[in-house]
């Protein structure tokens, strides 16, 4: 990963430097189109170290939605700052007829900072399918797809006047999208996002499974993070069992849903016994069952 960072690093500071030199937007406007990319791949590394914490006295669910939070930052700064000010100078070009000059010139440092993203998509092209390297290699064949949309772009402003200010504007509005898409991905987690109801009934599934148990109801489950959940539910048995049985079927019962359900991190179990009325107050009363 360190030589992707460099990649970027390298590619964003090649059309910093150009945008300083001959003035066109786009360049800058795909230099911060490269610094979206690093901030959401330092976020997924960062969380996963962060998420990788032991639970401790503050945080008794461990360390999961650090990701979620850094995301979150960082998809309200990308609306916020970076995508505003790139429509407002898009839009404040347009109005003043403002042109940038030495097409040929910007057009050579476009494809120049390309090289590195080129390079890196290269080497990484036959290394092991892992999800986060699915992800890296889907961002970086979208940044040269881009980053040749702007080279084409920059050639033909000699012809077409406000395709610098237009092609930025464009590229403004996809880092506006990805912002808000970052948002509306991890606010839900951080609101208590819950499994859908297929992950309800294969609870139910697995503890059907045990004849000790007559009856599994309120059940929640809510994410610790993308990828870990912690599940709160009520199970009745019958009401002479010895609590010393019925602490170790919960045990056995966790045991057993952590097996067939991984993502599944904490399991809280409530023992309730035949013939007592049900405390229809979670999962029951919400979805009005």
């Amino acid at each position: 990963m360190k030589t992707v960072y460099l990649a970027y690093a390298i590619s964003t500071a090649i059309r910093v430097l150009g945008y300083y030199l001959y003035g066109y937007l786009i360049l800058i406007a795909e230099a911060f189109h490269s610094l979206t990319d690093i901030v959401i791949l330092l976020i997924l590394r960062v969380s996963a170290r962060i998420s990788e914490k032991p639970a401790d006295h503050t945080h008794p669910l461990g360390h999961g939605l650090a990701g979620n939070v850094g995301a979150l930052i960082a998809g309200v700064a990308f609306i916020s700052i970076l995508s505003f000010e790139l429509l407002k100078e898009s839009v404040q070009r347009m109005i003043s007829n403002e042109f940038p000059e030495h097409s040929v010139y910007a057009g050579f440092v476009m494809a120049l900072s390309l090289m590195p993203i080129i390079t890196v998509l290269y080497l990484t092209a036959k290394q092991a399918r892992r999800p986060e390297m699915v992800a890296l290699k889907y961002e970086l064949r979208n940044d040269l797809l881009t980053g040749i949309s702007g080279l084409v772009a920059i050639f033909f402003t000699r012809y077409v006047r406000h395709l610098d200010s237009a092609i930025t504007f464009i590229i403004a509005l996809i880092i506006a999208y990805n912002g808000f898409r970052l948002i509306m991905e991890n606010a839900r987690f951080l609101l208590g996002f819950s499994p859908d109801d297929e992950f309800y009934e294969r609870i139910s599934r697995v503890i059907g499974q045990f004849s000790e148990v007559s009856d599994v109801h309120d059940i929640i489950a809510t994410y610790m993070s993308p990828e870990k959940v912690h599940v709160d539910l009520h199970i009745t048995v019958d009401g002479e069992m010895r609590v010393r049985d019925a602490d170790r079927l919960t045990e056995i019962i966790v045991e057993k849903l952590q097996k067939e359900l991984p993502e599944i991190e904490f399991a809280t179990i409530h023992v309730c016994s035949e013939g007592k009325d049900r405390l229809r107050s979670t999962y029951d009363k919400i979805v009005k069952k």
